[in-house]
């Protein structure tokens, strides 16, 4: 994985640590040869600097979701989709954007966050001429001020 997956996964856990249990939950799943990475942060966890590279909206009322694959140890493209629910609401389809310098690839979305909440994500990847495989997880995230 690249420096700015490693990067941007590194921020990921982070968060995650600081909004629930981290050691309660692996974020990531593997479908045959490929592994998804996933995780779900506040955008302000962010530098100014890397939210600016990647156009992220970074604001206490914006959460970030992070999807990279890898493959033999290379981060691969792959069509990815998906929503996110939070409580009783309907589930709201996510826009994925492919981000990435160099040989890193990571998919990023942004949703809408209003204090402290559990969010339900269900995403869809496709990588290469394999079948589309579902990801289903709930992850709670917390704004950081």
């Amino acid at each position: 994985m690249g420096r700015i997956g490693l990067l941007l996964l590194s921020m990921c856990f982070g968060a995650h640590a600081i909004a629930s249990d981290a050691s309660a939950v692996q974020r990531q799943q593997t479908f045959g040869d490929t592994t998804v990475y996933y995780n779900a942060f506040p955008s302000t966890f962010l530098t100014p600097e890397i939210a600016n590279q990647f156009e992220i909206s970074r604001s206490k009322t914006n959460g970030v979701l992070n999807i990279t694959l890898n493959k033999n140890a290379k981060n691969i493209p792959a069509n990815v989709q998906g929503t996110v629910q939070s409580g009783d609401a309907k589930p709201a389809p996510l826009t994925f954007r492919q981000v990435g310098t160099g040989g890193e690839i990571n998919y990023l979305a942004q949703f809408p966050l209003a204090g402290p909440q559990t969010f339900t994500f269900k995403i869809h990847v496709k990588a290469g001429g394999a079948t589309s495989e579902t990801i289903q997880f709930s992850q709670m995230v917390a704004p950081i001020e």
